[in-house]
């Protein structure tokens, strides 16, 4: 099995932002039908990089006020992170186009990062861009950790 889960989580202020491991993403035949409709799914995947061992509990909740909620839960001997995303109708159909072409091909992608701005009259939390860095992977990694390290659709925290 390829490498997937983590290869750094980054803290920039107050926000963290997800980058993932491995230059090859795979996911199950299951998974991968349930996310084209958005339908509830669970799934485990474990994975070793590095020496480190990663458990990752994927759950796609199903659709709540226009949005596709998908959450999943990393756990290595470091901690444990959640990240909860809310996906339009545009980023469901992304995601599932670039999971069932499987392939391995890999592809370089300028990963845009963003840090958090608190406006100090109101309090409300916007994201600036910070820079980008390169990854590289499959199509299906390229398209996740696009989303997942969006705070406009995926939030992470640290929950130990």
């Amino acid at each position: 099995m390829k490498k997937i889960i983590i290869l750094s989580l980054i803290s920039a202020m107050a926000g963290f932002s997800c980058v993932y491991a491995s230059e090859y993403t795979k996911f199950s035949r299951g998974f991968i039908k349930h996310i084209k409709d958005c339908d509830a799914y669970e799934e485990t995947v474990t994975s070793r990089f590095e020496d480190n061992d990663f458990t990752t509990k994927r759950k796609i909740h199903g659709w709540k006020n226009g949005f596709c909620q998908y959450s999943e839960v990393i756990t290595s001997k470091d901690g444990s992170y959640r990240l909860n995303c809310m996906f339009g109708d545009v980023q469901v159909d992304d995601l599932y186009e670039a999971m069932k072409s499987r392939s391995n091909k890999a592809e370089k992608y300028n990963l845009e990062i963003f840090e958090p701005q608190v406006n100090p009259k109101t309090g409300e939390t916007t994201y600036k861009s910070a820079g980008s860095t390169l990854i590289k992977g499959n199509k299906a990694y390229i398209v996740w950790a696009k989303y997942q390290n969006n705070p406009y659709f995926c939030r992470a925290e640290k929950i130990k």
